[in-house]
């Protein structure tokens, strides 16, 4: 590979260029083995265990999703793998199956894991993963000159209103001139959302920062933060 390009820019690189790809899946595997091991609390290798095939694949997918604005690509596949990994226990979890997990110690002591003690494995690799939804929608919340404490601060109180925001947020993605000027700009077209929407432009400056926000999550790779859109 190409010493001078970050790991960043080789992503990008890998998506054209199968031998980069296969050079850093393998280079990473270790990597991707420390996530899988830290959400399964249990000694895991490749070749036996399942999640690990699982987290390969989703690193590769994360290569295939990558672009810059995504911030640091081990963050975005670190998430991308947890995704994958909790789609997988939540799968074996209605399925209803008990799992062999190893201790993590060199003796490789079995134990059987039930389905409630599966289900707290999920619910605790899902609730950190939203926690890095949070921190990477901070970050690029920052990005657009918005502070996540004034959306907070901003977020309406009235289903109505919100109702009223998803439909303004909606146009705007359906519209390329409009999510073109907002990428461009980093700003809302009001006096366009308005002549489009026929409604009063101040409607619209004052549902602004969550107009923004419920775009940034529509548009990015936030699955957990789109649940309570």
């Amino acid at each position: 590979m190409e010493k001078d390009k970050s790991l960043d820019e080789m992503v990008l690189v890998a998506k054209d260029d199968i031998h980069i790809r296969n050079t850093l899946i393998e280079q990473y595997k270790p990597f991707i083995a420390s996530i899988i091991q830290s959400k399964t609390g249990r000694y895991i290798e490749y070749g036996i265990d399942e999640e690990l095939s699982i987290g390969l694949i989703a690193f590769n997918e994360a290569i295939d999703k990558y672009e810059k604005d995504k911030g640091s690509f081990l963050t975005f596949s670190k998430i991308v793998i947890s995704r994958r990994l909790i789609d997988y226990q939540r799968k074996i979890s209605n399925a209803g199956n008990n799992i062999i997990l190893y201790n993590g110690n060199d003796t490789k002591d079995v134990d059987l894991i039930d389905k409630k003690s599966l289900d707290i494995y999920r619910i605790k690799n899902e609730n950190e993963l939203r926690q890095l939804e949070i921190i990477e929608f901070k970050k690029e919340l920052l990005t657009w000159g918005l502070d996540f404490t004034k959306l907070v601060e901003h977020s309406p109180k009235h289903t109505r209103t919100r109702k009223l925001y998803k439909k303004i947020a909606d146009l705007i993605l359906s519209d390329h001139e409009l999510i073109n000027y907002i990428h461009s700009n980093k700003r809302l077209p009001v006096q366009k959302i308005a002549e489009k929407m026929k409604i009063h432009r101040k409607k619209i400056e004052r549902g602004r920062i969550y107009i923004i926000a419920l775009i940034i999550i529509k548009m990015g790779d936030y699955e957990y933060l789109k649940e309570y859109l």
